[in-house]
């Protein structure tokens, strides 16, 4: 397999491929014996096989047998391994094109042109016959680069509200990873010490060494609420900001063991002491922590309010790579640790008014925009999660038949495995609150492309339905195509 091919050349590649495990199935009668051939063949060309879920085989074996699930492997593994090269070849740095090659950058653009083409010309309808394009509701959701910043501020400036009223103290953290896991010096020239690490593999050391750092607070009895950013450096290897708020009697604990822990690799090489860990204490007196990270939100969005970079590209061309960089490698940009459930604030925000008294305070207060307000009201910061108040209700999708006007669940998806339960509303004291509205009818005669979508009803043209509200986020997660490019993880702080 040439991962230099161009996609349609990939895509009979992977017909070929998805063609060769159905034979394999049909000849060998043993499910088990079908499932290892197939297995070994995904792994000769070195992508992931499917895992298998609760013991059953024939979903994962379903899925190799998927020329589409190739195809979206085959794009994935393509693009990440010609970044690796870029990056190998001094191609991604500061000299060149910093955060991601000009390559990934070509594709970023033309898949978003893409998606916007598709969003634009697929119309979708509900039961009273209000017609919207799905451009149209991603502009309302928080698909919408302003919109998605300005959520993330809101709820920045609560917590920071929150810790004033409980007298908590702020800190900003920023943790970057050892040597060998840059590619490129500063001046753009090859790292000697470099040992190959990809971004994705750097993103995991950090989740880990994270995740140590965690655990180890977590049995001396602290619990930290905030925000992490993660960026890249020039040369695409990621580093972490964390705007996190505390008791301040808390607060030289916290340092010590993030230190300790940011040490453990190779901890007196050169220039460690100075860059794999910093701590900095928020002074109120000189500033917001909203205002603080707000840079650096707006520098991984989309540029807003911000003057030229220092390598003389504008902001909006920053975060142009930046988000470019994110796509790629599959890293997620923004992620709150601790407070409430955002899930459970967006869904209240899609709610009407209900009785319960309690309930209602809530949702006024996440309609309202109020994250202060909606972090007190669900039991404050030190609530574990198990234990908040609402939680999010999951429940299976629902499918009007357009002829006979019969209403079923959407229990198997393609693949003849359970569907996974999507998130639809909130449960507050054992009452379920289903938030959704319209039941949205998408004309896929109207929008053709909507056949290449993994849920494009597959083989048939005529119309699919979905049940949710007038947003976007209930119809695009369902509809859109994913792949390398397009996959955001933007679902923030669930």
């Amino acid at each position: 397999m040439n991962l230099c091919d161009n996609s349609e050349e990939l895509k009979i590649k992977a017909s070929g491929y998805a063609a060769r495990c159905r034979l394999l199935r049909q000849q060998l009668k043993n499910t088990e014996h079908a499932y290892q051939y197939c297995e070994q063949l995904v792994k000769c060309y070195q992508l992931t096989p499917p895992s298998i879920k609760q013991g059953d085989l024939i979903p994962a074996l379903n899925r190799m047998c998927c020329e589409r699930w190739w195809f979206r492997k085959i794009k994935i593994l393509r693009l990440r391994r010609i970044e690796t090269v870029a990056r190998n070849i001094e191609l991604v740095n500061h000299s060149r094109s910093s955060y991601a090659s000009y390559h990934a950058i070509r594709l970023n653009k033309q898949q978003k042109a893409q998606n916007r083409n598709y969003l634009s010309s697929t119309v979708i309808t509900n039961e009273n016959g209000e017609t919207y394009t799905l451009q149209e509701l991603a502009d309302r959701s928080v698909s919408n680069p302003a919109i998605r910043r300005a959520e993330l501020m809101v709820r920045i400036r609560g917590f920071e509200v929150v810790a004033g009223l409980l007298g908590h103290v702020g800190e900003f953290y920023t943790l970057t990873t050892p040597s060998r896991m840059h590619a490129c010096l500063k001046h753009g020239y090859n790292n000697p010490k470099y040992d190959g690490t990809t971004p994705k593999q750097a993103q995991d050391y950090l989740t880990h060494l994270w995740a140590l750092m965690r655990s180890e607070l977590h049995r001396q009895g602290i619990n930290l609420y905030g925000f992490r950013v993660v960026e890249p450096h020039h040369d695409g290897t990621p580093h972490w900001h964390l705007m996190l708020f505390m008791p301040e009697e808390q607060k030289t604990i916290v340092r010590r063991v993030m230190q300790h822990y940011a040490f453990l690799d190779t901890p007196n090489e050169l220039g460690a002491k100075e860059h794999r860990f910093k701590a900095i204490n928020i002074d109120p007196d000189k500033g917001t922590a909203a205002g603080y990270i707000a840079k650096y939100i707006a520098k991984n969005i989309d540029g807003y309010s911000l003057n030229q970079t220092p390598d003389d590209k504008t902001a909006s061309e920053t975060a142009e790579h930046i988000i470019t960089w994110a796509n790629t490698w599959g890293i997620r940009q923004f992620q709150q640790i601790g407070g409430p459930s955002v899930t459970v604030w967006r869904q209240l925000r899609r709610l009407d008014k209900v009785e319960d008294e309690e309930l209602e305070q809530v949702r006024i207060a996440a309609t309202a925009n109020d994250w202060a307000a909606f972090m007190l009201a669900t039991g404050g910061v030190g609530l574990s999660r198990k234990n908040h108040l609402i939680k999010p209700y999951y429940d299976y999708g629902w499918h009007l038949h357009q002829e006979t006007g019969e209403i079923t669940q959407t229990a198997e998806n393609r693949y003849l495995e359970s569907s996974h339960q999507r998130i639809v509303g909130v449960i507050a004291k054992g009452i379920a609150y289903d938030c959704r509205k319209h039941y949205w009818t998408v004309n896929t005669r109207a929008a053709g492309s909507l056949l290449n979508s993994p849920r494009g009803a597959c083989e048939e043209a005529g119309s699919s339905t979905v049940r949710g509200s007038n947003r976007a986020g209930s119809v695009l997660s369902g509809l859109l195509p994913r792949d390398a490019t397009t996959d955001r993880r933007s679902n923030e702080g669930k």
